[in-house]
């Protein structure tokens, strides 16, 4: 089945897909043009040597910013560095546009931009897209708005609005609603869903706590994420037992379970599951190691929060933790030893090459590439084979942890080393039609006519169409290319 990537525009409005599209999940960018109006919604780095370099080798994050040109506007949709890390470049080059977010997605943002600038501070000037100053800059033009909150976007008289709708991805993940009437008169709604969340969440709720709030106009315009259309979803259960059973086949045979995890959302998901399981499903007296500094800050910054932004859920227990003490001390594990220095990362690495007993190690770096586990995975703990390495995150093509995570083990020295074990329960996106329609079914779709699926590989994308076909839609489908610009 074929669907169309062009559209010929219905009100004057244009959108202009520059990352997060073409078969693509990372550099997530959309500009949207109109009468008085350019915005940017996201504006993430490409991640893995797939998603960043082009066909003929150029690197997409070091491409010109022209993009950025006379927009006012850049609506973030949450703050991992998929959709926001390219922001400090456009201020780098000249631009200044606001950067509007939620005001929890602006207390991790800071953090993870930052951390993001240290990351390119540590390359070759050449290798540099922007340093710590742009940040700087960034922050500066920071517009903090609350959700469900109508604001206006673009020039003065734009006649366009827009609302942030808590969406349960990660904490403070929102989509997007655009109000807008176009050059004809022509009223036209758009949503952008971002990465859309489960119907229960961990740590921030699903989307089902807080769809109660969404408009009830009539969406026009769809912009769908499709990351996960082609996967089933997996029940908390399932995604809780995964990862338990293997830290404990690990302890079984002699080893050390290693968890390379994303500092944002994953590794405080992964300590609520540890402090919840210590004295029953795992021994009280179980050690962790947490060798992840950007994790410390973001954790810091968890436990920070109004209390009321953490959901009182625990699995499928809406009302798991009973007051403000119990949900606050979900990040509180036995036996916690954070490793502060790279020096004292490199002394783990080695004091767990050859040892049993009852720990778990939890490092920064979900796909290998950066963090301190990269010390591990180079180091002498990669070389036993009774050791494991538990992905529990999205590897995107390209990247290190992709690459070791098609083995069973790693090779090191020309012998077998650690077990390499993919744990793909793990995820904060949206899975398969039924739980993609229960949220896009939150919204009136009454007059829907065009549909745009991006962020996701073709695969998905292509189901996600069919699927919209399947259920009646009878109105433009369009699957957009890189930098492909579609009238709407």
């Amino acid at each position: 089945m074929k669907y169309s990537n062009e559209s010929r525009s219905l009100s004057g409005n244009e959108l202009i897909f520059l990352g997060g599209a073409g078969g693509h999940v990372t550099g997530s960018c959309n500009r949207l043009n109109a009468k008085n109006l350019s915005i940017l919604v996201d504006c993430g780095l490409f991640q893995g040597k797939k998603d960043e370099r082009s066909d003929k080798g150029e690197r997409r994050n070091f491409a010109p910013t022209d993009f950025a040109h006379g927009v006012s506007d850049v609506l973030l949709t949450h703050a991992h560095i998929d959709h926001s890390g390219l922001i400090p470049r456009i201020f780098k080059n000249g631009f200044q546009p606001n950067i509007v977010v939620p005001e929890v997605t602006a207390q991790f943002l800071e953090t993870l931009l930052y951390n993001s600038a240290k990351i390119q501070e540590n390359e070759h000037p050449e290798n540099r897209l922007y340093e710590t100053k742009d940040v700087d800059n960034t922050l500066r033009r920071l517009k903090i708005v609350k959700p469900f909150e109508i604001f206006p976007i673009g020039q003065k008289h734009s006649k366009y609005s827009a609302e942030f709708l808590t969406n349960g991805h990660v904490m403070g993940a929102s989509s997007i609603f655009i109000n807008s009437l176009g050059e004809d008169g022509h009223k036209q709604n758009i949503l952008f869903t971002g990465d859309m969340g489960k119907p229960h969440q961990s740590l921030c709720d699903g989307y089902l706590a807080y769809s109660s709030n969404y408009p009830t106009d009539q969406v026009h315009v769809l912009i769908a994420e499709s990351t996960n259309f082609s996967k089933e979803p997996v029940s908390f259960e399932d995604k809780k037992n995964s990862l338990i059973n293997e830290i404990k086949k690990t302890w079984e045979e002699g080893g050390t379970p290693l968890i390379p995890s994303l500092s944002f959302h994953r590794l405080q998901e992964i300590l609520e599951i540890l402090h919840n399981s210590q004295g029953n499903l795992l021994p009280k007296d179980c050690q962790i190691y947490l060798d992840a500094p950007l994790g410390v800050e973001l954790l810091n910054i968890f436990q920070k929060l109004n209390p009321e932004e953490l959901t009182n859920r625990y699995g499928d227990d809406p009302d798991f933790y009973k007051n403000t003490m119990d949900s606050l001390n979900r990040f509180s594990v036995n036996n916690l030893k954070i490793i502060n220095t790279h020096q004292d990362s490199l002394l783990n690495d080695q004091k767990f090459a050859d040892s049993s007993g009852h720990a778990i190690i939890i490092a920064s770096g979900g796909m290998g590439e950066h963090g301190r586990i990269v010390n591990y995975l180079h180091g002498s703990f990669s070389e036993n084979p009774k050791n494991s390495i538990l992905f529990t995150c999205h590897q995107v093509e390209g990247t290190k942890g992709e690459s070791i995570s098609r083995y069973e083990n790693l090779v090191r020295n020309n012998k077998k080393g650690a077990r390499v074990k993919k744990l793909d329960k793990f995820t904060s996106h949206i899975s398969g039609p039924k739980e993609t329609f229960g949220f896009l079914n939150r919204f009136n779709m009454s007059d829907l006519q065009v549909v745009i699926i991006n962020h996701g590989n073709d695969t998905s994308r292509e189901a996600m169409a069919k699927e919209f076909k399947s259920r009646g839609f009878d109105g433009k489908i369009i699957l957009p290319k890189l930098s492909q610009k579609v009238g709407i």
